[in-house]
């Protein structure tokens, strides 16, 4: 069952299984849904704080400039609202308070696979707004969509009809294949008066991105360099994370943001509650995140083939940034 505030969640723990999978690879990697433990959040929020990461930024601000037009989208309705990672909530709120003050009946529906981070926002959003329903699911994204399909189907007072939102470019993290197998796997468990919010990020000047993802602060590596002390914290990982280091660049042939872990050395690691030892030659490298950046053409192609049409598309002045409203294609729509 889902779980009402603070009293229970469901728990989907991917970490030990995921990562086993990406170090016996030919090319490792480790998925970037793993970055965002304690420290990982805390340190992603001062990532959002630094002048060359222009994405949280860019998109707060559509936000707050589209959110009253939303508003008059979503309509008089009741609503379910449904956040696909929610991290700390904060552009959450941007819509939340104009929600509450408008509409009647709201539930919210926070999706996350960091239990810590569900339980944290949870609390504090409850804090702030003590009227909201709140109903936490620890999973991956599909599954937890479709634990609150069956959850709102029989629950009475919950609305039936949901606004999803996936926001900070999270898509960007799927290649392109991956995001329209993802997008169509939504599809699936989406009503034909459900509306759906995603922020992309676009193609830009290649030094803007390189800049975004290597901030001089240094705090992007810090970043990425936590997810292997979180493998020894959690996972009893035995990482000398002074062995490795931060590269991320942008790849312009695959319209992404590459961002890796290299070994400075060989070197062997033992993971205990994996049971292995893992190898690693010297410049080898762990590939931690892909972040795709879209044209607004292959954007509309995405949307059309994963059964999606665009509502409205709002995008900054500069065009750097688009957070798309879509609605499911009525011919594939089901009540």
């Amino acid at each position: 069952m889902l779980i009402h505030n603070s009293e229970r969640f469901i728990v989907n723990n991917e970490f030990a299984k995921d990562v086993e999978r990406g170090l016996d690879d030919k090319r490792k990697h480790i998925s970037p849904k793993f970055f965002y433990d304690k420290k990982g959040s805390k340190l992603f929020e001062e990532i959002c704080q630094q002048p060359e990461y222009y994405l949280n930024r860019t998109e707060s601000q559509i936000l707050k400039n589209s959110v009253n037009e939303i508003l008059k989208i979503i309509g008089e309705d009741k609503i379910s609202l449904v956040e696909l990672g929610n991290g700390n909530s904060l552009k959450t709120r941007i819509l939340l308070g104009p929600l509450l003050a408008r509409l009647k009946n709201i539930s919210y529906f926070p999706i996350d696979v960091s239990l810590k981070m569900l339980k944290k926002s949870i609390v504090d959003l409850f804090r702030e707004y003590a009227n909201l329903k709140i109903y936490g699911v620890c999973s991956d994204y599909v599954t937890g969509l479709v634990r609150i399909n069956e959850f709102i189907k029989f629950k009475k007072n919950v609305p039936k009809r949901k606004f999803i939102i996936f926001l900070g470019s999270s898509i960007g993290n799927f290649d392109p294949k991956e995001a329209l197998i993802f997008l169509r796997s939504i599809v699936r468990y989406v009503r034909k008066d459900d509306l759906l919010l995603i922020g992309i990020d676009l193609e830009k000047d290649k030094s803007i991105l390189d800049r975004a993802y290597n901030d001089k602060n240094g705090v992007t590596a810090k970043f990425n360099i936590n997810l292997l002390s979180r493998i020894n914290e959690e996972l009893d990982g035995e990482f000398n994370v002074s062995n490795f280091e931060h590269k991320s660049f942008y790849n312009a042939n695959k319209h992404r943001i590459e961002m890796h872990l290299i070994s400075k050395l060989d070197q062997e690691v033992r993971i205990g509650s994996i049971g292995k030892t893992f190898y690693f030659k010297k410049d080898e490298t762990i590939h931690t995140e892909n972040s795709y950046k879209y044209s607004l053409g292959r954007l509309n192609n995405l949307v059309r083939t994963s059964g999606l049409q665009i509502v409205r598309n709002f995008v900054d002045p500069n065009k750097q940034y688009s957070l798309v409203l879509l609605k499911k294609i009525p011919n594939t729509a089901k009540s």
